[in-house]
């Protein structure tokens, strides 16, 4: 069993990726004294995300890739909900494919006393 294929995901400018922070704190109304994330000692909260986006820090970085990843990904679930709600047309009497339902009901073949 092999490693998985390493995918490239197309980066966000710093500016976009800076302005989805933004909506995430005015918009989505989170609040930035909010720990974002935290390792060990170290803690990054929402506050802080865009001066690591500016300054191009390790974490910043990072920070892009994963809202690049999260755009993607929700891009290709929302493709996949509309292709999943997607409504097929209706066939034409007689074509093939026809739902059963709508065939006529059967004739009634009890013998008449």
């Amino acid at each position: 069993m092999g490693e998985p294929e390493a995918v490239d995901i197309p980066l966000l400018t710093t500016q976009d990726a800076i302005a989805e922070v933004r909506r995430w704190l005015e918009a989505e109304q989170v609040d930035p004294e909010r720990v974002f994330a935290q390792t060990g000692d170290q803690i990054i909260r929402y506050k802080d995300l865009i001066m690591h986006l500016e300054h191009d820090t390790p974490d910043g970085q990072l920070l892009r890739f994963a809202i690049s990843r999260g755009r993607i990904m929700r891009n290709e679930r929302r493709r996949a909900t509309e292709a999943l709600f997607q409504i097929r047309p209706t066939p034409v009497s007689g074509e093939a494919g026809d739902c059963p339902s709508d065939a006529p009901p059967p004739d009634d073949t009890t013998p008449s006393a």
